[in-house]
């Protein structure tokens, strides 16, 4: 078997799609609760035995280094949790994106991956609480995103979860047959 190459490493689980209509049920929260936690846990455990240069790997030529995917992630799902906060509590939340590339040049992007993966457990602590223990009809409040217009809490869950899977597989990538050395 071969290793995935051009579209196919960019989006190894595929690109993310809107969420159905018939899919925004109460269901669909406690199952992103489990994938989410489970996603962590899979971070967990492909991270705990990795030496320096497996961090560094990446999964085509000029992405980020299992180091910094480990970062983002935490950072992103950090900055997803907030969004979720403000679109649970405030009317018309518009959305403020962040630098990530620019963020994986901060000094704290340098910090041991152990680091990462406590923030990651931490926060989706909280996302998975809130998850579980809001009334899906919260979720039909809306957020708006400078560059995706307006969606609603169901959607920005969804991709959050997708999110998490999404860089997971990238890892996997680069610490695969098939990942180099970043250069």
């Amino acid at each position: 078997m071969t290793a995935p190459s051009g579209e196919d490493r960019r989006f190894p689980i595929g690109p993310l799609t809107p969420l159905p209509a018939q899919e925004r049920r109460p269901e669909t929260l406690a199952a992103f609760a489990g994938a989410m936690t489970g996603a962590v846990e899979e971070w967990r455990a492909l991270l705990r035995s990795c030496a320096p240069a497996d961090l560094a790997r990446t999964y085509r030529p000029g992405a980020w280094t299992v180091q910094q995917l480990a970062h983002h992630t935490a950072d992103a799902h950090l900055h997803g949790l907030n969004r979720l906060r403000h679109g649970l509590t405030e009317d018309g939340f518009q959305i403020q994106p962040f630098a990530q590339a620019e963020w994986l040049r901060l000094p704290d992007a340098e910090l041991p991956v152990s680091d990462a993966l406590e923030l990651l457990g931490a926060v989706n602590r909280r996302w998975t609480s809130l998850l579980r223990g809001l009334a899906p009809e919260r979720f039909a409040r809306e957020v708006v995103h400078p560059a995706e217009g307006r969606q609603d809490l169901w959607q920005l869950a969804h991709k959050h979860d997708w999110h998490l899977r999404h860089h997971l597989a990238h890892a996997r990538l680069a610490l695969g047959d098939g990942g180099l050395q970043a250069g």
